[in-house]
């Protein structure tokens, strides 16, 4: 038995047809993945007849805890962490299997040379998996290449109850905080998210809303140039100023932003809700 076929063991189920990729030499390569409702018969055969396989890696670094976490399967990663796998190991891209549990839908890439890019999408996000990864060890606060931790993945996918779970377990909010704001993603999981962070802030452990980035921009100063006037209201009123200026000499609401109609209603939307500065 290959490891290659351990990695397609460890997904609860996967594409048909067969689908061939060269993971060697850019040639034609055979990746075998059936259609099975239940992986783990056959995921415990080929770990019966060679232990080390569980920690084997791919073509592109991942594990079988990996694909498993993919799968959404929190029998097969509960499986995998009996036999000793290893919850932290990364991938090519620094991803560790709490990384792809945090999200809903992870995009996997395997690249191959000169020819093409594929991409499988797979489920995840579930919120068992994560339990199960946490429960045996895996580091809540780890970066991948990109500089982002499983909170970032689960907020990306509005998983709040994912999020909920990293940060009781002591994943770092204000990292991702102001991560948040630069990116346009004016959505109801984002909102929710705001709304965790604020809720889940302590004394010894308080949200800093005002603290501003580099060029002096807070949460809201980044959330008004956004037009994210929902997100706005919710910093506002839990105590966020709109006064302070950024080195522009800005006040949030003095954000020119997204410019036009939905600039001017995004102001309006903060001054109906809290009034005026």
């Amino acid at each position: 038995m290959s490891s290659l076929t351990v990695h397609s063991a460890a997904q609860k189920s996967a594409y048909n047809p067969q689908t061939y990729f060269d993971f060697q030499f850019g040639l034609t390569a055979r990746l075998f993945i059936d259609w099975h409702p239940d992986q783990l018969p056959l995921l415990r055969s080929l770990l019966a007849e060679d232990p080390k396989l569980v920690n084997s890696v791919d073509a592109d670094g991942r594990t079988p805890l990996h694909w498993a976490a993919s799968s959404g399967s929190a029998e097969l990663v509960q499986f995998l962490i009996d036999q000793k796998a290893e919850v932290d190991k990364v991938d090519g891209s620094g991803w560790s299997p709490l990384h792809i549990a945090g999200k809903l839908h992870a995009s996997f890439s395997f690249r191959l040379p000169l020819i093409c890019m594929c991409h499988i999408l797979v489920s995840a996000g579930n919120l068992g998996v994560v339990q199960e990864l946490i429960g045996a060890g895996a580091d809540v606060n780890r970066k991948n290449d990109n500089g982002l931790t499983p909170l970032h993945y689960a907020a990306s996918k509005s998983r709040i109850d994912i999020g909920r779970l990293l940060i009781s377990r002591g994943a770092d909010g204000w990292k991702y905080f102001l991560h948040l704001f630069r990116h346009r993603a004016a959505t109801t999981g984002s909102v929710g998210f705001i709304r965790l962070l604020i809720e889940s802030s302590t004394p010894s452990n308080k949200l800093r809303l005002n603290t501003a980035d580099r060029i002096g921009n807070t949460p809201l100063h980044l959330a008004m140039d956004s037009a994210h006037a929902e997100a706005a209201v919710v910093l506002i009123n839990a105590g966020a100023d709109r006064t302070r200026e950024n080195l522009d000499e800005e006040t949030p609401e003095a954000m020119e932003g997204v410019g036009g109609s939905e600039q001017r209603k995004a102001r309006q939307y903060v001054i109906d809700s809290c009034g005026k500065p």
